[in-house]
């Protein structure tokens, strides 16, 4: 059914482009940009699985109409990557195509309605953003998601819901539906926030994949002042549970995120606690291609620590240097302890991240970032192999229209 559905869509945007006289009347409403990004991966496995040294180049073509007749345009985002190293990569990095090859990945095409100024309407493909479902780009191009999506703005009140049937990986160009029991599902789900006048920003969202799987994600923010320091605390709890279709046997887990960031001029501090509870580790995905990733602060740059029991904790420093402009500097670990994995019921693991990025302020190469991130991952050899990760990302906009 949704097929028909993405084949009015194709119908809409062929009508829209094909009118001569909307076009003219919205020739100065288009936003074309292409973005290029620079990939390089080296993952280095101690022992267990291939290493993966991969690298590619992304070219990332956005093309955004305004609202013609103050009503109906559209989005449209393709992405070409082209192969640049491709050494022992394997599906895991997401760097390149399971084969080591380039690809061309659709990841928006989608019609959008405005019937109302604070009314906006979806329908195709996306680059989906939601803590339950989401579309996060590390890499070199976006995982998108097939769907029809609304949003409202009511003053401090948002309230946005959807529905999805399919979706695709960060490295491929191919939907696929969610499946579970060699049965096709989609997800349903509706969400919100809200803006107290203190500051507090509450945020909730429940999930359902038919009969397979409900999740429910909470988060409360609140930003104040201590001493010198801007504080910002934040609390996420998620709670995930299906009836056995999806994973096999019956599936109950939860996972709780405490969080304090400290900032003063240069310098933020950040401490995270993260516990996960039920009798599962949390599972963040919906099945298929989906590639959602987790909007809590113990998911990082190799390790989300959703294992079941564990806990987490993770101290993290910010710096903006004074004297370059634009480098941004950070360092952070998080120790894990108490891990239940087979017969071990006190694992432990850890990842240490080392970050460096460098955004050009000014002149032609203007907004041009050069990204350098490492991490290294030690613990239980029951638990995870040692694993070094080095990535250098170079990103560059260009507006074209």
């Amino acid at each position: 059914m949704f097929q028909k559905k993405l084949s009015v869509v194709a119908l809409a945007l062929g009508a829209v482009a094909s009118s001569s006289s909307i076009a003219a009347e919205a020739q100065d409403g288009f936003k074309v940009d292409l973005g290029l990004r620079t990939f390089y991966m080296n993952r280095d496995f101690d022992q267990g699985a291939n290493d993966t040294h991969a690298a590619g180049q992304a070219f990332k073509l956005n093309v955004a109409s305004p609202y013609f007749g103050g009503l109906v345009g559209f989005d449209a985002t393709v992405t070409e990557v082209v192969e640049l190293l491709d050494d022992k990569t394997i599906r895991s990095s997401d760097v390149l195509t399971a084969d080591g090859d380039g690809y061309t990945a659709v990841e928006n095409l989608y019609v959008k309605l405005k019937p109302l100024d604070n009314v906006n309407l979806r329908a195709g493909r996306m680059v989906m953003m939601t803590p339950l479902l989401n579309d996060l780009q590390s890499r070199l191009s976006a995982p998108s998601t097939q769907a029809i999506y609304g949003d409202v703005a009511l003053d401090n009140l948002n309230l946005y819901a959807f529905y999805s049937d399919e979706a695709s990986k960060n490295n491929s160009q191919d939907f696929s539906n969610y499946t579970a029991s060699g049965e096709d599902y989609g997800i349903a789900s509706l969400g919100g926030s809200y803006k107290f006048a203190n500051g507090v920003n509450a945020q909730v969202q429940y999930a359902v994949a038919d009969d397979y799987l409900k999740q429910s994600f909470f988060n409360v923010t609140y930003p104040t002042k201590l001493a010198d320091y801007d504080v910002t605390f934040d609390a996420i709890h998620m709670r995930g549970e299906d009836d056995g279709a999806l994973y096999g046997s019956d599936y109950d887990s939860n996972l709780t995120s405490l969080t304090a960031k400290f900032a003063k001029g240069n310098w933020a501090y950040t401490v995270n606690y993260q516990t996960v509870g039920g009798d599962d580790a949390y599972n963040l995905q919906w099945g298929g291609q989906d590639d959602t990733q987790y909007f809590t602060y113990g998911a990082i740059q190799l390790l989300d620590f959703n294992a079941d029991d564990e806990q987490s904790l993770q101290f993290r420093v910010d710096y903006d240097v004074p004297s370059v402009p634009g480098l941004h500097l950070m360092a952070r670990h998080t120790q894990a302890w108490d891990i239940d994995s087979g017969s071990i019921t006190d694992g432990k693991r850890h990842e240490t991240n080392l970050d460096a990025k460098y955004t050009v302020q000014s002149g032609k190469a203007k907004d041009l970032s050069l990204h350098l991130r490492v991490a290294h991952v030690d613990g239980d050899a029951a638990i995870i192999p040692r694993i070094s990760d080095i990535r250098l990302i170079l990103d560059y906009p260009v507006n074209l229209l």
